[in-house]
């Protein structure tokens, strides 16, 4: 009879101990929203201002984009060969060392190469595209380099700029083109970057702020840099850090900023 007893006994606490809610377990909420899914990428912009005039500068300067860990890169000012310019091709080389996705944007010509801007990712490339920008009789030229890389949880599109640094009239209208650009592919909110010509929310970049968020607005040290980075707003990106990096290889005030992404 006693160990009848002591097996019922046992078993009840078995009972008691089994129906027990776990510690490790959150008890569901009737209705809740699931948490969203997101990821995040680094992104460097930098105006490397014609600095990479062969092969020794072009590894220095990709060794360094490695160390920041940047998974897409914008950059401005850099060179391509020519018929008239053969051989050293910047951007072939920089492409190279970066073992990146890339597309190049020709503005102008410079000391006998193509110049212009261009970006990289590590990421597919799902397209590419040159957009010119509005430049008055006698001025340097300008273009948009535009791409639109696969990051995994969606598609995004980017583009890398460098606009007048001396007249702000033809600033103001170069940043209308960008605008203009934007409306036309509305499907396809675009990350912003580049040598801006101000600081930004400057007379002609505060045109900007209807359609995007600077991330210079973010930090104190970055209220006068001239390279800027803008999210489109709505598109379920957010800056989650951004700092500013001044020991470039090439002596170029950089920025790097971390973006999350939302489904």
């Amino acid at each position: 009879m006693k160990n009848i007893i002591t097996i019922l006994a046992a078993a009840a606490a078995f009972t008691a101990f089994s129906c027990a809610p776990s510690k490790e377990t959150a008890p569901e909420v009737p209705g809740a929203a699931p948490a969203p899914i997101t990821s995040s990428f680094t992104m460097l912009t930098v105006n490397l201002g014609h600095g990479l005039q062969d092969k020794t500068d072009v590894r220095a300067f990709a060794d360094w984009v490695k160390k920041t860990g940047a998974e897409v890169v914008a950059v401005q000012q850099i060179e391509r060969a020519t018929d008239s310019k053969p051989g050293f091709d910047a951007y072939m080389e920089l492409l190279k060392r970066l073992d990146m996705r890339g597309t190049f944007a020709k503005a102008r010509y410079y000391q006998g190469w193509d110049s212009g801007n261009a970006l990289f990712c590590l990421y597919p490339m799902l397209q590419s595209n040159v957009f010119p920008v509005p430049t008055g009789k006698g001025k340097v030229r300008r273009s948009m380099s535009f791409a639109v890389f696969e990051l995994g949880l969606k598609s995004v599109a980017f583009a890398s700029v460098d606009l007048d640094d001396e007249d702000l009239g033809e600033r103001a209208k170069q940043v209308y083109e960008i605008i203009a650009v934007q409306r036309s592919m509305e499907e396809q909110p675009m990350v912003l970057a580049g040598q801006f010509g101000e600081p930004a929310g400057g007379k002609a970049t505060a045109r900007l702020s209807e359609r995007y968020t600077a991330a210079n607005t973010l930090a104190e040290d970055l209220r006068g840099v001239r390279q800027h980075l803008y999210l489109p707003n709505g598109a379920r990106m957010e800056i989650a850090s951004v700092r500013r990096l001044d020991d470039a290889p090439l002596k170029q005030t950089a920025l790097l900023a971390t973006i999350t992404v939302r489904q």
